[in-house]
């Protein structure tokens, strides 16, 4: 752990979250905290013996034993306090040279807190359809398909929108140490943070800043693999105040989307589900004048073709 998290340091990543399957043997040992400028946090990624429905366990108190009903699992995570996020919704893998799809199978087995919108193992692995296709992504995994796959981004807009269910999008590497060093993994595709204060170097305060914008949904996803995604501001102006995405923001107070993309790039705006702007830059700034649920995408300008970047999380416009 201490080497991974010297990598995690020289990756320049403010806070790893390892979710290691059916497990706290991390935190039991006391290694959760600061490692240098790297801030560890231990959670469990629940993996019944059914090959789908893994299901993620952040800042839980204690263990959640397996179970192959998922709304088992979601009713247990939810007991311990734990925020519980779907892990590789459409699953997809390659094991022993058997293409296994660990997919989440029952999307009415109870609320789930987030979805794992992009996952750096799953471009890899998840999109090879043989064997020679794989050894070819894993020696250059710059070639391999990189982004979201569309059902998850609709199936993550039909929850929020249409069921009304706040639904927190993150980023996993899902690396298990196969793809390459910890170092370059950790900086594919990272979740980034808005903060409601700066770190303090105290674990229990620092978590729960880490946890509290993942289970508030103020924070967004960046392929880091595509290009450094720090810098990506997201808000709604209102009212003088800046409603974060997340959050709520009230159309009589009048309403203007504010973003600010990294790098040149195409930004679209979706409004429950559907498309409603699109403009080049790296700017926007965007008065609404109808209510609905916004989130925000980035893809980064690279020639005649745009590649998926940066999701920002929803922002609620009543």
């Amino acid at each position: 752990m201490q080497s991974i998290m010297a990598q995690a340091a020289a990756a320049d990543v403010d806070f790893v979250v390892l979710a290691d399957h059916n497990t706290l043997r991390a935190r039991d040992e006391g290694l959760e905290g600061w490692h240098g400028n790297a801030l560890l946090l231990v959670g469990e990624e629940v993996t019944p013996d059914t090959n789908s429905n893994h299901y993620l366990a952040l800042d839980a108190r204690e263990v959640v034993p397996p179970s192959p009903d998922p709304a088992e699992n979601i009713r247990a995570v939810r007991e311990a306090g734990g925020i519980g996020i779907v892990a590789h919704p459409t699953g997809g893998y390659l094991v022993h040279g058997e293409y296994v799809e660990y997919p989440w199978t029952d999307w009415n087995a109870g609320r789930v807190d987030g979805l794992e919108i992009w996952d750096h193992a799953y471009d890899i692995a998840g999109k090879s359809k043989n064997l020679l296709q794989l050894g070819l992504w894993f020696l250059l995994p710059h070639l391999a398909p990189s982004g979201p796959l569309d059902e998850v981004l609709k199936v993550w807009d039909h929850l929020v929108t249409a069921l009304g269910r706040p639904t927190t999008g993150i980023a996993g590497t899902d690396c298990h140490g196969m793809l390459g060093p910890y170092r370059s993994t950790m900086r594919s595709v990272c979740t980034y943070i808005v903060a409601e204060e700066p770190f303090s170097g105290v674990l229990e305060h620092d978590a729960q800043l880490v946890y509290s914008a993942i289970r508030e949904g103020r924070c967004y996803v960046g392929g880091d693999k595509i290009r450094d995604a720090a810098g990506f501001t997201c808000y709604v102006r209102s009212g003088g105040e800046r409603i974060h995405m997340g959050s709520t923001a009230r159309l009589s107070r009048g309403a203007t989307l504010m973003v600010t993309s990294p790098a040149e790039s195409l930004i679209r705006v979706i409004r429950n589900g559907e498309v409603v702007l699109e403009q080049r830059g790296s700017q926007l700034e965007a008065n609404l004048n109808a209510r609905g649920v916004y989130r925000v995408e980035a893809a980064l300008s690279a020639g005649k073709r745009d590649k998926p970047w940066i999701y920002g999380n929803h922002i609620w416009v009543v």
